[in-house]
């Protein structure tokens, strides 16, 4: 038995149909998205070169160079982990000397008070008065208009405690407005993270995980293609293995072994490609992610030898039925673009039911079941499913595989 094992193992992955497939077409496909996908998840806040004018209008400014400690990096080892970090300062005497710095390209940016006490950023030739203009600006857009957006919070705190100051004496005393205008921008954070899930994952991880998942079924024409060589009345090989001393379970169980190998070595390839060049994060869970991967091929080869057995039909036809299968699946899986994932969505929140019969979507719910719980449950309710409907195929393909009989090879 041992013997059909290795020679399948080595039929399978002799096949150039399957090497290309199975092995370099989810690395070619993993490869675009990456082209595809990157710079449009490009809204990570990275700190800014900004000058800072510590002139005499700074020195006036109540709470300027606290609102600068705040947002700087200088300062990020006193905060939380969780503080937005939005400017590195290089601090200057005038507004010329940080206009010079900034024609020269060593800041991004400086940032200047007013002769009436607001704080207003210049950036190039443009200079944005009191932050209610747009800026002008290329790769640091978003950390500049985040910025903008703390500017004009510190100034409009500033206006409303000035104003209560010269209205209310016995506040003006106490500094209690004053205090407020400094320590409201001082608390002040532009984004916040918040996660309902152990780790973040890449918002483009589901794409990936459900190439994984058109993979694995792809990887039924591994099953179909050595099961339909084991039968009499499709190829000569069959024919000899009919007249063989080893069993008929025997034959099936070694076509399932070297097909299940087989596809777990393509999915654990594309799976190593997307992780570890591709960078998509498995949560630190990766020893489960190969679990998975078994798991995943388990299915694929029960599905394939329950197609493979299918009385009367050609091998070119299961073939047929096996990749119309994995294309069908991956679209419900969400695959093929945005319109994709949300009519995944959509199944998934109004007929999650439909979802279960779909081997594409439990596999790639494998993965999103450790990207997104913390607990491991949903991860073992998917494999139950999945492990479920590999027996009832498996058996069904046995039931299948044993009625058969030919009357003359």
């Amino acid at each position: 038995m041992w013997t059909t094992v290795l020679t399948t193992i080595k039929v399978n992955l002799r096949e150039k149909i399957n090497v290309f497939w199975l092995f370099a077409f989810p690395i070619i496909l993993s490869s675009l998205f990456v082209g595809m996908f990157s710079g449009l998840g490009g809204d990570e806040i990275t700190p800014q070169r900004i000058a800072i004018v510590q002139d005499s209008n700074w020195s006036h400014t109540y709470g300027a160079q606290s609102f600068v400690d705040t947002l700087s990096d200088t300062q990020s080892s006193n905060t939380s982990s969780s503080k937005q970090t939005l400017l590195s300062p290089v601090n200057v005497s005038s507004v010329d000397q940080a206009t010079t710095l900034v024609k020269e390209r060593k800041v991004d940016g400086y940032l200047y008070a007013n002769t009436n006490g607001k704080l207003a950023i210049g950036v190039l030739d443009v200079v944005v008065a009191d932050a209610t203009n747009s800026i002008s600006t290329t790769s640091s857009g978003i950390t500049l208009t985040a910025l903008r957006s703390v500017i004009t919070q510190f100034n409009q705190n500033t206006s409303i405690a000035t104003a209560m100051a010269d209205s209310n004496t016995h506040q003006a005393r106490n500094g209690a407005s004053s205090v407020s205008a400094s320590d409201s921008t001082a608390s002040y954070s532009y984004t916040k993270d918040r996660t309902l899930t152990h780790f973040a994952p890449d918002p483009f991880a589901r794409y990936y995980y459900a190439l994984l998942g058109m993979t694995c079924l792809m990887s039924m024409s591994y099953a179909v293609i050595s099961i339909t060589l084991s039968q009499a009345n499709l190829s000569a090989l069959g024919a000899r293995r009919s007249i063989a001393p080893l069993s008929k379970w025997k034959q099936l169980l070694a076509t399932f072994c070297a097909s299940c190998f087989a596809s777990f070595l393509s999915l654990l390839t594309a799976f190593l490609y997307i992780r570890y060049v591709c960078g998509i994060s498995a949560g630190g869970r990766e020893a489960l992610a190969i679990i998975a991967l078994m798991i995943s091929s388990f299915v694929a080869t029960a599905l394939g030898l329950l197609i493979g057995v299918l009385p009367r039909l050609s091998q070119g036809m299961k073939i047929g039925i096996s990749t119309a299968l994995a294309c069908i699946g991956a679209l419900f899986a969400g695959l093929y673009g945005q319109y994709a994932m949300n009519v995944s969505d959509a199944i998934s929140r109004n007929f999650p039911v439909l979802h279960i019969f779909n081997p594409v979507k439990q596999v790639s719910e494998l993965f999103y079941d450790l990207l997104y719980y913390d607990s491991y449950q949903p991860f073992l309710r998917t494999s139950g499913i999945i492990m479920v409907m590999s027996i009832v195929c498996l058996a069904a393909a046995v039931t299948l595989m044993r009625r058969q009989r030919y009357e003359h090879l």
